[in-house]
């Protein structure tokens, strides 16, 4: 990185900490306050069967093509496979349609696969848990807001809106569109409570139940989100359930999901290997993930 980003950033210091500067974000922290709802889910619920589904991917830039990996998981709290993997591992451009031409776009190509394989996950399991809870937000794939999408990418999104069953948890969220502020509605909820509690269910256009929550005391909140419209009754239900199968305020499954699925660059540096592409001319250090 440029010194000049260093130095720039540190005599900007104080303009770009302003955007997080509390007294500007009052108003909006207020209305959160009135949004929230302190509740304590320990003990609220029996066990239940949960499954968690999340996708990862990898690639190594070469001159012409790249090699990728992609998968997905569907991961019980006991860490087994709730229905076998989905995968693959190729060679491609990884090319996305834009208007009428194709143009190379690795990350979108590949995040369109992965939540194409989140999908057959999910229909695979159906009926075999209680609940799905799938990492991510549904919205947020719905929603083209900033760039174009594959088609497929907007058309699963689609699908996963129709299923009931499925809980989609998100750690991180930039949305604003539950109090409209100047930051995501994360930033707001984090900080009116360090307690356990949720905010009060805002369906969204789509007809999506949108809900932050925090499970446990002093932990971050997640993004909630459930097809179709669902009442207070029914957040502290799911509370309870997810509740006791979390760990440090983040559902256990998921975080399982996240780190038997993850294709790290270690092992994207093996199957180069053996695939015999490490002397590839023009080959560099994997780059995505």
């Amino acid at each position: 990185m440029l010194v000049e980003t260093f130095e720039y950033a540190v005599i900007n210091r104080e303009q770009i900490l302003s955007r997080i500067d509390f007294k500007e974000h009052e108003s909006t922290i207020r209305k959160a306050t009135e949004l929230w709802t302190e509740f304590d889910p320990a003990g609220r619920s029996g066990p239940a069967k949960l499954v968690g589904i999340d996708s990862s991917w990898n690639f190594v830039p070469y001159q012409g093509f790249y090699i990728y990996a992609v998968d997905a998981v569907s991961i019980l709290g006991d860490g087994t496979y709730l229905v076998p993997p989905s995968l693959d591992v190729s060679l491609s451009t990884l090319s996305v349609k834009s208007g009428e031409e194709y143009i190379s776009s690795p990350q979108l190509a590949l995040e369109s696969i992965g939540m194409e394989y989140e999908f057959e996950q999910a229909k695979s399991c159906f009926g075999k848990a209680d609940h799905i809870l799938v990492d991510g937000s549904v919205l947020a794939r719905y929603y083209d807001r900033k760039r174009r999408k594959e088609g497929s990418f907007y058309e699963t999104a689609k699908e996963l809106m129709k299923q009931e069953g499925i809980l989609y948890v998100s750690k991180k969220s930039f949305s604003n569109t539950t109090l409209r502020g100047g930051l995501g509605d994360m930033f707001y909820f984090n900080r009116v409570s360090s307690r356990p509690g949720y905010s009060s269910p805002f369906v969204d256009r789509s007809g999506v139940t949108v809900s932050y929550l925090r499970l446990a005391e002093d932990t971050p909140c997640i993004k909630l989100e459930i097809p179709g419209s669902a009442r207070t009754e029914e957040i502290e239900r799911l509370m309870g359930l997810l509740g006791n199968d979390s760990v440090d305020g983040y559902p256990y499954v998921l975080r399982l999901a996240h780190e038997k699925g993850k294709v790290t660059h270690e092992e994207m540096g093996k199957i180069a290997n053996l695939l015999g592409l490490q002397v590839e001319f023009g080959g560099r250090q994997v780059l995505g993930e």
